[in-house]
């Protein structure tokens, strides 16, 4: 017995001991791009001009994040929204309609989107709007854009008006793309782990199954889909390679609907140039974008 203890407790204390050496290259890449990242930020002028400077060139002394950031927020707002607004209903059909098989094709169809690299999805959302793109602006979009404008006045433009070929709204597609799976796949296990006498609970006392499905039963897996939503929102936010087709990328203040910044192309982009100051902005944006 006594040796069954020693063993027990040596076995902790190994997997102790290689549970800290396993996560101290984590903790010390953490601790890099926090330090230099706030180090950074006094070096090109402070916070709020951080925050709101445009990015550096090669022969700036000081910089920011301004526009990169305004776009990265626009982007994920959008693809968010969007994405959880497929995803969830998608989540709750595959959880709650499991033994169907157009549910069982959902579920295959979620399982292979994704594993899907995401470069892939940003071609597919640039391809199917370049062939789109010229009808959707002479027959949608500028004709509304006048409208609006006449109406609010010119800053509509910032946001709706005829699109290029590369553009915010096209990033915020991909990046919804990417969410759906990730909020269906959590959203369908939560609905299927509920219950047999909550389930018919439910349905008691919400008496149409809308009622029972969207409101009894969502309150008892609230935490799931938050998580749901949370999850997909931090997988996206990070998204380069997606936008590099879709947003393409823009360093100055400029409308939605033509390039726009994201502050992961422009710490990819910052990350291979030789210039201490943009390789120090690059630095600066993670701390205060996380």
């Amino acid at each position: 017995m006594k040796a069954r203890r020693i063993n027990s407790i040596i076995g902790m204390i190994a997997l102790f001991i290689l549970g800290i050496v396993a996560v101290i290259p984590l903790f010390s890449i953490i601790f890099d791009v926090f330090t230099r990242g706030f180090s950074a930020v006094a070096k090109l002028g402070g916070l709020p001009e951080f925050l709101t400077a445009l990015p550096p060139s090669p022969f700036d002394e000081k910089g920011g994040i301004g526009p990169l950031l305004a776009g990265t927020l626009f982007m994920t707002f959008l693809g968010a929204l969007a994405g959880f607004a497929v995803g969830f209903p998608l989540g709750v059909y595959i959880g709650e309609r499991g033994k169907e098989w157009f549910s069982k094709v959902a579920r295959a169809g979620v399982n292979v989107l994704v594993e899907f690299p995401t470069i892939t999805i940003g071609l597919f959302v640039y391809a199917f709007v370049s062939l789109i793109i010229e009808d959707l602006n002479n027959y949608i979009l500028s004709p509304l854009s006048d409208i609006l404008k006449s109406s609010l006045g010119e800053w509509i433009g910032q946001f709706i008006g005829p699109l290029s070929g590369f553009n915010a709204y096209s990033g915020a597609a991909a990046l919804a793309i990417i969410m759906i799976p990730y909020v269906a796949l959590i959203t369908a296990s939560a609905y299927s782990s509920i219950e047999q006498p909550i389930r018919e609970a439910a349905y008691d006392i919400g008496g149409r199954e809308f009622n029972a499905i969207f409101i009894v039963m969502r309150k008892a897996v609230s935490r799931a889909i938050i998580t749901a939503a949370l999850l997909g929102t931090a997988k996206i936010a990070g998204e380069t390679a997606p936008l590099l087709f879709t947003a393409f990328g823009n360093y100055y203040y400029a409308p939605f609907t033509e390039p726009t910044g994201a502050v992961p192309l422009w710490v990819w982009y910052a990350a291979q140039t030789p210039y201490d100051v943009q390789i120090e902005s690059a630095y600066g944006a993670p701390p205060y974008y996380c």
